[in-house]
């Protein structure tokens, strides 16, 4: 993109946002930048902070693009809906980059910020992944020895990522290799949370499930998750519990053994 198309671009502004720092130019991030000595803070106003770039994955009901955080001068990557949802998939989405941003993780993708855009579209800025998807590297064929013993030991990171989840009290519901990310220089991420369940949140009941921005979820009653990794209880759709997350970690586990 060169700085004609920059100058172009489309943005988005986040939630809350004090009309006189879009009005002055200035941002609390500036001050407290002066006030430690340090270099100031980009004067940008809230209203252009994040600058989109093309779509990298869309799904039934929302897409992920790229984008370039002008205030702090790194790459992102935003979440957002199709178009402008109504008030209960609004909260729903709301719900999901909450449940997503409380699991401070290094194998959980962090949230930076939640807020709408000039639309009307609710939307959440992540850390942008580079990687390969487990699915793509099992696809490839059974791998060798030291291969396996690489998959093995980011599948560890996974179950470390799953337990701490669950004792935060979520359970994921949608594991499998196509939500693990292996990072290209050795991260390892679970993506997806889009169908996660809050224990603490109560019973299930029919429509309390978060709608997942790939289709999948949005019925009352619908059973969540994917086939081939998804326990009986879930099948059922019944209550889901830690075991069935543990489920689909042991069908993934045969899929790299095997």
């Amino acid at each position: 993109m060169d700085d004609r198309d920059a100058a172009h671009a489309p943005t988005v502004a986040p939630i809350g946002v004090a009309a006189t720092a879009a009005s002055t130019g200035d941002s609390h991030a500036d001050t407290l930048a002066a006030g430690v000595g340090g270099p100031a803070a980009p004067a940008v106003p809230d209203g252009a902070r994040y600058q989109l770039g093309p779509t990298i994955g869309a799904g039934g009901m929302g897409e992920v693009v790229s984008a370039s955080d002008r205030r702090i001068g790194r790459d992102v990557a935003v979440k957002r809906t199709r178009g402008v949802p109504g008030p209960e998939l609004a909260a729903r989405f709301l719900r999901e980059a909450q449940i997503q941003g409380r699991l401070d993780h290094p194998a959980i993708v962090p949230v930076y910020d939640l807020g709408v855009d000039d639309h009307g579209r609710p939307y959440f800025v992540m850390k942008r992944l580079a990687g390969t998807a487990l699915a793509d590297v099992l696809a490839g064929g059974p791998p060798d020895a030291r291969a396996r013993r690489r998959l093995l030991a980011a599948f560890v990171d996974v179950c470390l990522a799953v337990e701490f989840a669950h004792t935060r009290g979520v359970i994921h519901r949608d594991l499998k290799p196509a939500n693990i990310m292996l990072g290209d220089f050795g991260e390892v991420y679970v993506l997806d949370w889009g169908v996660a369940r809050v224990l603490r949140d109560g019973p299930e009941r029919a429509g309390d499930d978060i709608v997942s921005l790939d289709g999948r979820g949005t019925h009352a009653g619908a059973v969540l998750g994917t086939p081939g990794y998804m326990a009986p209880e879930q099948a059922r759709g019944d209550a889901v519990s830690a075991a069935s997350d543990l489920y689909a970690l042991g069908a993934t586990l045969f899929e790299i053994l095997t």
